[in-house]
């Protein structure tokens, strides 16, 4: 199996420390290319043209990084770092890999369709894992992991690891007997009783009241 890879140019860089808050105002993204291969290098990307990458390749496609519109190099996106109030990217991490050999890295699993027992309200869904570990070359590694949720119809109807799609290019590592979402029992909202009135106390508020009127 592999994958298109996505296209990204970029450029060196020349600005470092305070004079990048200059950089980010003009539309770019510093960054940093190190990894197999290639030396490491200061970099800056345009930031719409990052966002319409990452949003494609995340962290387990490759990309086709060009710099100066040099030969590609084949990345991963490493690390991202965000604002913690905006959380616009500030910084970008892109690393080479080499091509012949695997590498292992976490997966988004993610669910597909509508449970029947979350619809006819038979129970409620509670996710497990998100991610799992998957090993394979650069190449074969799949962005991502679907499972159907569809033939969830009873209650502790669970989905495993084990319960993956697996296409012989890459090998989940993940123990196969971890939970991916299962249906469980509604809580019903325990019923909250009213407090008794005290004896004596609707008297005193009838006293109260014709104090009130005689004032």
């Amino acid at each position: 199996m592999s994958h298109e890879t996505i296209a990204l140019e970029v450029q060196k860089r020349e600005l470092v420390g305070k004079k990048l808050k200059s950089l980010r105002k003009k539309g770019y993204i510093p960054a940093v290319l190190y990894g197999f291969n290639v030396e490491p290098t200061k970099l800056q990307v345009r930031t719409k043209e990052f966002d319409a990458a990452y949003n494609s390749a995340g962290r387990t496609a490759l990309l086709d990084l060009s710099i100066d519109e040099a030969s590609a190099v084949k990345v991963f996106v490493q690390e991202v770092q965000r604002h913690p109030l905006s959380r616009l990217v500030q910084h970008v991490d892109f690393h080479a890999v080499n091509l012949t050999i695997e590498i292992t890295t976490d997966v988004p699993v993610i669910l597909v369709g509508e449970a029947p027992a979350v619809h006819n309200n038979v129970g409620v869904l509670l996710r497990g894992l998100e991610t799992v570990t998957v090993q394979a070359l650069p190449s074969d590694l799949p962005q991502q992991l679907e499972v159907s949720i569809e033939g969830l119809e009873e209650v502790d109807q669970t989905l495993h690891v084990s319960d993956l799609p697996t296409d012989g290019a890459y090998q989940i590592i993940t123990d196969p007997s971890e939970m991916i979402v299962r249906i469980t029992q509604q809580q019903l909202e325990p019923e909250v009783e009213e407090a008794p009135e005290e004896e004596g106390e609707g008297e005193q508020a009838a006293d109260s009241d014709e104090g009130d009127e005689a004032e």
